[in-house]
């Protein structure tokens, strides 16, 4: 199987895999379209490239078609540019974000590296790694958002650990700056000790922003209730001195 509606099948070895994965290519014929970017391909070194591995990105493309010849531009089609191209979408990769639009036209700097390709049945070039999809791959973006207290402990401790050692470079260098003495007899003074972090708990705090009092009619009630309340309690509380003070002898009241 070497020719599929008119595009030649060349092979992609995939990973740790007995199997290929297939790409079809073909002269680009520039009499097909008169869009823009047809317009800019030179017909006699283009080809046009199908199936492309979803992953595949410019870098990929040009690494395997370099095996064949140097190539001078890639052109990715859209649903713009390309009528075979009916949908078009973006993935998000480690790499960043490949286009699902798996049709390119590849250019090359001479003749004689399309009639090579068109010839060539295998590329040893391996497929892209596939990435994870739809649910997948929204849970393995979740779990490398999210590495775990173990990889979290880790990463503080490094840091912790590059951050005592640039202290500690620093102090020293302020030491050996403070005796130092330059040209003219003078002295360097260098404060050797770390610049003390501004204690927190002695800023002023702001004072929280009082609540309105007596701005609602239940406030007025309440307040009043209160106050009667309080007047009770002293008036009961006086009432019971009273009466020690006249079971003592010491106090008679008219």
């Amino acid at each position: 199987m070497d020719k599929v509606g008119g595009y030649h099948s060349i092979a992609l070895p995939l990973h740790n895999s007995l199997y290929y994965r297939f790409i079809y290519v073909k002269k680009h014929d520039d009499r097909a379209s008169h869009s823009e970017i047809h317009n800019q391909l030179a017909s006699n070194r283009t080809v046009h490239v199908v199936n492309l591995p979803y992953q595949a990105g410019d870098d990929w493309i040009k690494e395997c078609f370099s095996k064949v010849g140097m190539v001078q531009s890639i052109h990715r089609n859209t649903a713009q540019n390309d009528p075979a191209v009916s949908h078009s979408a973006e993935v998000n990769t480690d790499q960043g974000a490949c286009s699902l639009i798996n049709s390119a036209h590849v250019v090359f700097r001479s003749e004689k590296s399309v009639a090579t390709l068109l010839s060539t049945f295998l590329l040893d070039q391996l497929a892209p790694l596939p990435t994870k999809l739809g649910l997948q791959g929204y849970l393995e973006q979740y779990r490398r958002k999210r590495p775990g207290l173990a990889a979290i402990k880790e990463f503080t401790d490094k840091y912790m650990a590059e951050f005592d050692a640039r202290e500690a470079a620093e102090i020293a260098d302020r030491k050996t700056m403070q005796h130092q003495i330059d040209e003219d007899g003078f002295q360097t003074v260098v404060n050797p000790k770390r610049k003390i972090p501004m204690d927190l708990d002695r800023l002023p705090k702001k004072q929280k922003s009082k609540e309105l009092q007596d701005f609602y009619r239940f406030q007025l009630r309440e307040k009043k209730r209160n106050q009667l309340k309080s007047l009770r309690e002293r008036f009961e509380e006086d009432c019971q001195q009273i009466e020690k003070l006249k079971c003592a002898n010491k106090f008679h009241p008219e």
